[in-house]
């Protein structure tokens, strides 16, 4: 009968990536069509295309794939799935049943043997994994490849993934289907940040799963999130740090309450350190020589070692080491959800009623909601004012990352706020700077090769180019000043820079010139 007829054929699925080029190794379906339709079958292989032999519609001879399967063994696949499509459909005609995609496919994976009731399920999988890391953080923390924190992520990633489709298989997983997850997630009323990050530790399981053997559906691989925050391209919504004024508020407010204080001190050495509250948190007095503080970070396993400010030192005298005592911990242990929570009461005692503008985006739609700055106080806020408060004081970005271990420039600027008395600050010099006139690169004797080096025309040509533009003429004597070498006046010339200026220059700063 017309509609048992059928043809199997096996081509590369010419994926593409985010920049529109083909991966190293691309799969190999089964295209089965019937009836006027059709469906692919993945045959649980990939192949670079230059071993693929199209026109035999098999990889050639000789050939291995980067899991080192040779040519041979993945042909050998190719057949044994032709074979059994001829079978599916023999049997479909030997019962009287209709031919439909579904019956089609599932009647191929019987006779594959790969139905699904003979596999685990995404979530099952999934569980398998936070079983494990769970089970590492009781026997080794030490060496746990996750934190408690990224273990709850996990946890509430599948609690979300169930919810949307609790019977979901990998072989299911397509851009179709991500797209309508991620999108339920944003139906939760959950934020596009949340997303985002949420599909990136998804990805994160499939990769596992992939490597560990359970999946050989990698079409998530290609899959384009997309939801993205757009409020985070504003460094002052939702982000803040604190003026010099409320850190010296915090620094200051009496209080007889001992939890309170010990908060205050741990956020305060946070302040002047730049360290995360995890990092604060299990310091040791092996990390303290002198006023050198030697600490490899929990998050990054980066280094950091540097000179503590007397503010820090202050606060360290508070909780001295006793004599009996092998190598403690210096700050007493408190949970972030605690610490948080009684950072808020600190805020408030120090007076930081003020409010503070945050934006939500969930999908298309942004919210703003007004509160009082304390109660927006994390332990975050730390880092952001120790990051804002030495670049204000004009130590060099490089020193900076240096201390903190930001591994990017444009990693620590998303830290960066600068309060509105900066801006004033700034503005103030703009005009002086219009009335006086605005020197330029030119009136510090630059030579030709400093001028080629900075990508400069002639001075009759630079003057009507940049004529007005104040912040590119601050911009080439920042530049300027780095190239030789003279810090401090660099440091003058960035304060000066708007901050689309600021992260150009600073992109320039840590390439090299």
């Amino acid at each position: 009968m017309d509609k048992y007829k059928h043809r199997v054929s096996f081509r590369l699925e010419k994926r593409k990536d985010k920049n529109g080029n083909l991966h190293e190794e691309l799969p190999i379906n089964a295209d089965i069509t019937f009836g006027g339709k059709r469906i692919w079958y993945y045959s649980g292989y990939r192949i670079a295309l230059a071993k693929w032999d199209e026109k035999a519609q098999r990889v050639k001879r000789n050939n291995f794939n980067s899991d080192d399967v040779s040519a041979a063994d993945i042909n050998q696949r190719l057949v044994k799935i032709a074979s059994a499509v001829d079978d599916t459909f023999a049997q479909l005609e030997l019962r009287e049943e209709e031919v439909t995609p579904t019956t089609v496919r599932d009647e191929l994976k019987r006779i594959l043997n790969e139905e699904k009731s003979t596999r685990l399920t995404v979530a099952q999988v999934y569980q398998l994994l936070i079983n494990e890391r769970e089970n590492e953080l009781k026997t080794s923390p030490a060496t746990a490849l996750w934190t408690k924190g990224t273990l709850t992520k996990h946890k509430t990633m599948l609690r979300h993934l169930s919810e949307f489709k609790a019977t979901l298989y990998f072989e299911d997983v397509n851009d179709d289907l991500l797209a309508r997850f991620e999108l339920s997630l944003i139906n939760k009323g959950l934020s596009n940040n949340y997303c985002y990050k949420s599909m990136k530790d998804i990805k994160t399981f499939f990769n596992w799963a992939t490597k560990r053997g359970y999946n050989k559906n990698v079409a998530y691989q290609s899959y384009s999130q997309r939801f993205r925050d757009e409020t985070k391209s504003d460094s002052t919504i939702n982000l803040y740090a604190l003026s010099e004024e409320e850190l010296a508020a915090i620094q200051t407010f009496p209080t007889s309450r001992k939890a309170i204080d010990r908060v205050r001190d741990i956020f305060v050495f946070a302040c002047y350190t730049g360290l995360r509250f995890s990092d604060v948190i299990a310091l040791r007095w092996s990390n303290i020589n002198g006023d050198i503080l030697d600490v490899v970070a929990k998050k990054t396993n980066h280094r950091q070692r540097f000179a503590l400010a007397n503010e820090a030192l202050r606060i360290l005298a508070k909780y001295p080491k006793a004599p009996d005592e092998e190598d403690p911990r210096i700050f007493p242990t408190i949970s972030n959800q605690k610490y948080n929570s009684h950072l808020k009461e600190v805020g408030k005692l120090a007076g930081m009623t003020g409010d503070w503008t945050t934006e939500k985006q969930s999908g298309r739609n942004k919210t703003r909601e007004v509160r009082p700055k304390y109660e927006l106080l994390t332990s975050h806020v730390a880092r952001r004012t120790f990051v804002t408060m030495c670049l204000r004081k004009g130590m060099s970005p490089e020193d900076i990352r240096a201390v903190t271990g930001h591994t990017t420039a444009d990693m620590m600027m998303k830290y960066v706020k600068f309060d509105d008395e900066s801006k004033r600050e700034k503005m103030s010099i703009l005009n002086e700077n219009a009335q006086s006139g605005v020197e330029s690169v030119f009136d510090h004797t630059i030579t030709d090769n400093e001028r080629i080096r900075l990508g400069l025309p002639t001075q009759e040509i630079y003057l009507e180019i940049f004529e007005g533009d104040t912040a590119s003429v601050n911009a080439h004597l920042a530049i300027l000043a780095h190239l030789r070498g003279n810090l401090d006046a660099r440091a003058e010339y960035i304060k000066r820079l708007p901050a689309d200026k600021f992260n150009e220059v600073l992109e320039i700063i840590m390439k090299g010139i």
